[in-house]
């Protein structure tokens, strides 16, 4: 399945390495949990929030962590933008896990692993390993705004992306309704749905038609700013990864 346009529309900043497994149980999102030994498992949502690498890195990254241990993180380096959707899961000293990484303006797709040390609401710090490559190790430090709850009419507008092959024109309902159409002629459907634990992350689910070719995508979105919303989405089948940053 391929999704011409939205793979070049590459736009965030940020570089880790993608999808797998998805996330944790009911008890690693709580406060732990007995392994049978005695010791205990950290909970995912140690890790929850927006992380910031310092400013003048080299990638810079972002990354949008869920409660339960879901990462995506969007990694800028030499003009290069890679996607990472991720799955972290408690152990008794630290988390890890296993992800995709999305070259995007490529078809390239890299699994590997991921390891994690939190200091709750303060850094995230640990090492991306693509499998047969060496390791890349990140230091993301945690962004207030998160604990900001998002209200859908807070997205609510007129947006524009003007990244990728021709620009691209979105409205925004205060429902979170969404619809969008690129120059190339490509349209989107979509909803934006505030999440349970409301915090400074929704849900994003869409469509993109290319004349009759649909290709569906799930992801999360932001609003940077009053004039700006960033998203980033992978592909139902996780096959590849689109990262937009829209503005008024």
């Amino acid at each position: 399945m391929k999704t011409p346009y939205l793979l070049s529309a590459s736009v965030l900043a940020l570089a880790l390495a993608g999808c797998g497994g998805g996330g944790s149980d009911s008890a690693d999102n709580g406060g732990g949990n007995n392994n049978g030994g005695g010791s205990t498992t950290l909970p995912t949502s140690q890790l929850q929030g927006l992380w910031q690498s310092p400013a003048g890195t080299s990638p810079a990254i972002s990354a949008i962590v869920l409660p339960d241990g879901k990462m995506w993180a969007v990694a800028t380096a030499d003009g290069k933008v890679r996607v990472l959707k991720a799955g972290l899961n408690g152990q008794t000293a630290n988390f890890t896990g296993r992800g995709k990484s999305y070259l995007l303006g490529t078809s390239t797709v890299t699994d590997g692993g991921i390891t994690a040390t939190v200091v709750e609401k303060s850094s995230l710090t640990g090492t991306i390993t693509p499998d047969g490559g060496a390791g890349e190790p990140f230091s993301l430090a945690y962004q207030a705004r998160y604990d900001t709850a998002a209200t859908l009419p807070e997205f609510a507008g007129a947006w524009r992306d003007v990244q990728g092959p021709g620009a691209q024109n979105w409205n925004i309902t205060t429902g979170g309704a969404l619809t969008g159409i690129r120059t190339t002629g490509c349209t989107y459907a979509g909803q934006l749905s505030e999440r349970p634990e409301r915090k400074a992350v929704v849900d994003v689910n869409m469509t993109e038609d290319c004349g009759g070719t649909r290709v569906r995508l799930y992801g999360v979105a932001t609003l940077n700013t009053a004039n700006g919303i960033s998203m980033v989405l992978t592909t139902e089948s996780e096959s590849a990864a689109v990262a937009l940053t829209l503005s008024r």
